[in-house]
């Protein structure tokens, strides 16, 4: 269904937001916001999105029990996209085999007429 739209990008899968929302609203796959905590208070994510920047994905995941399955299926997103393909060359690169990137994002995922949420998380660069 709507296999068409995907394509081959950055060693990830990129759906079109439709095709994510299908996805996820099927279940049984990890949705990852890798924007930083500011810009998810500031634009809203995804509904159900868990938030891990870009740039500690890698390490996170190795350390993360829930993401200790490397082939689970894992769909991405950020502000417009360039992060969670970043990300997403990163989580192939350590071994997970079925990784997704929404197409355009959160920007993306909003002008195909789906609703982002107030981001509600508290996390914070993990410098504790």
């Amino acid at each position: 269904m709507g296999s068409e739209a995907t394509q081959q990008g950055a060693g990830a899968r990129l759906l079109s937001p439709d095709e994510a929302k299908h996805e996820l609203e099927q279940g049984g796959v990890t949705l990852i916001d890798v924007g930083e905590p500011w810009q998810l208070r500031e634009r809203g994510t995804i509904a159900g999105a868990r938030n891990i920047s870009h740039e500690e994905i890698a390490a996170v995941a190795v350390a993360d029990a829930a993401l200790a399955d490397r082939e689970q299926p894992i769909i991405l997103t950020c502000g417009g996209g360039g992060k969670a393909k970043r990300a997403a060359e990163a989580l192939r690169e350590i071994g997970f085999e079925d990784v997704s990137v929404i197409h355009g994002g959160c920007r993306g995922w909003q002008a195909a007429g789906h609703e982002l949420v107030a981001y509600a998380g508290s996390d914070e660069p993990h410098n504790k």
